[in-house]
């Protein structure tokens, strides 16, 4: 077993909003927050085919309509994928390889939708996540983050006083918060 030194996803991850980051210049590459809208590319991984052991005959048999829906359920997952922010950055050519990925994800998300859908494949189906940028640990180890609106300038609704509102005749008011200063 190796020892010493620094591995994988060993310690916290860094904070993007550090100093000690700034100095390093570590930042998250901003996906925006919306839908992908071009597409998705061909689907890389060969039909599934389901398969029947048949006691009378003993022989394996192709349920051909079980394949039909799981192969459907795949192009639809798959499509559902591709429109999701991550979809910019994995049409980029340099993460090309993560296509073949994604399509195991999709495929290993059937899989945990079957009823014979082992431990084993939800641990699986939670490590692709990661490695395609799904979950929140895979955005920050991709380096990318989705972007947020503006939650420090949002207009947010508060209680209005009883003479604003019987000035604006509004049980409500929208009030600006500044943006806060970072140290």
């Amino acid at each position: 077993m190796p020892r010493g030194g620094k591995r994988v996803r060993s310690g916290p991850m860094p904070d993007p909003s550090s100093g000690a980051s700034e100095r390093r210049g570590y930042t998250l590459r901003s996906l925006p927050n919306t839908e992908y809208k071009g597409r998705p590319p061909k689907f890389p991984l060969p039909p599934y085919v389901l398969r029947d052991f048949d006691k009378d005959s003993q022989e394996w048999v192709d349920d051909r309509a079980g394949s039909e829906s799981w192969n459907e359920r795949e192009s639809e997952l798959w499509g559902q994928l591709w429109r999701l922010p991550q979809a910019r950055a994995w049409k980029q050519p340099q993460l090309k390889y993560l296509h073949y990925q994604i399509a195991s994800y999709v495929r290993e998300c059937v899989v945990c939708e079957s009823p014979s859908a082992k431990a084993a494949d939800v641990a699986v189906k939670i490590r692709l996540e990661d490695r395609i940028g799904l979950s929140e640990a895979g955005l920050q180890a991709l380096g990318w983050k989705i972007s947020e609106d503006n939650v420090d300038m949002a207009a947010h609704e508060v209680p209005a006083t009883d003479a604003e509102a019987s000035e604006s005749g509004m049980d409500t008011k929208i009030v600006q918060f500044p943006r806060r200063l970072r140290a």
